[in-house]
């Protein structure tokens, strides 16, 4: 009898277990909007409110001086040369008489003469000389003003405007400052940038043709903020940035650019005018978490 008890009870249990176990599975636990922002607010942060100020990123490139103008002056006919009235270095005048040749059967010496005002770089003839029809009498040079021409790079070419301020260091040392006259709108076909040409003053002819120089160019204006690198990261795609919070206290990556790197800290670009950056805690929290936050109107150290 005692048995027939002990069967009854155990089928009794069973029967409530397996009916729990399918009530279980088919009625949702439902948690409350309160309870589900609760889970998701997991870390405190400290943000700077940060403010934006105008400000220009610096374009380097390696360049060279160009004379502004510089040709070879050729004869249009063949003739023996009877005058050279200057020598190698002389500035002449636009008009000067540069080679006058003689012709056979003909009364009038043909001249050659500047097409310019300018400095004889080179003359390639003596009195005497036989020179062809497109021989080169002389090569004249006016290297004020003198223009300093860079390559620049396709993603960078759209932030330069004719008139920009720039700044270049010659080879020699020296130290030069000129505006941005001219900026092709075709690129290189071989290396896919953009000729930018760069007028700087030389009425001394200080600054020599050919020199090999560092150029810096001040692009556009954009919304720069100043932060300490301890806070950059990298996303999943290995691209450089910061955390923000939004509003809704929400985490944000943003992707920058430096534009400057001073003891100070590091100006960067790639945000608004208006930024709450975080600058604690930045390296526990993730994408789209919502976080407590602590507000400051200083750079955390």
């Amino acid at each position: 009898m005692k048995i027939k008890q002990t069967y009854k009870t155990a089928a009794i249990t069973a029967t409530f277990l397996i009916i729990w176990m399918i009530s279980g599975s088919l009625v949702k636990e439902k948690v409350s909007p309160k309870s589900e922002s609760s889970l998701a607010t997991l870390s405190s942060v400290t943000v700077l409110n940060s403010k934006g100020i105008m400000k220009s990123k610096t374009i380097k490139a390696s360049g060279f001086t160009e004379a502004d103008k510089f040709i070879q002056v050729r004869a249009e006919l063949g003739g023996r040369v009877i005058s050279t009235p200057f020598k190698q270095g002389d500035y002449v005048k636009e008009g000067d008489l540069l080679c006058q040749l003689y012709v056979a059967g003909r009364e009038a010496y043909p001249k050659i003469v500047a097409p310019f005002s300018g400095y004889l770089e080179s003359l390639k003839v003596d009195k005497g000389d036989y020179l062809n029809t497109g021989g080169v009498c002389a090569s004249l040079i006016d290297s004020n003003p003198m223009l300093l021409v860079a390559d620049i790079a396709e993603k960078e070419i759209a932030d330069i405007d004719v008139g920009a301020n720039t700044m270049a260091r010659l080879i020699s040392g020296d130290k030069i400052q000129g505006k941005v006259s001219f900026i092709a709108t075709s690129a290189d076909k071989n290396t896919r940038t953009f000729r930018v040409e760069i007028q700087v003053d030389n009425e001394d002819r200080s600054i020599r043709d050919g020199v090999s120089a560092e150029i810096f160019i001040e692009s556009k204006k954009v919304f720069s903020h100043k932060i300490s690198p301890a806070i950059l990261a990298l996303n999943d795609q290995g691209k450089l940035g910061i955390r923000t919070v939004n509003q809704s206290n929400a985490v944000e990556f943003r992707v920058i650019e430096i534009l400057e790197d001073t003891t100070e800290g590091l100006w960067i670009s790639g945000l608004g005018e208006d930024e709450r950056i975080i600058t604690l805690g930045q390296e526990y929290v993730f994408q789209g978490q919502t976080v407590k936050v602590k507000e400051t109107s200083l750079p955390e150290a």
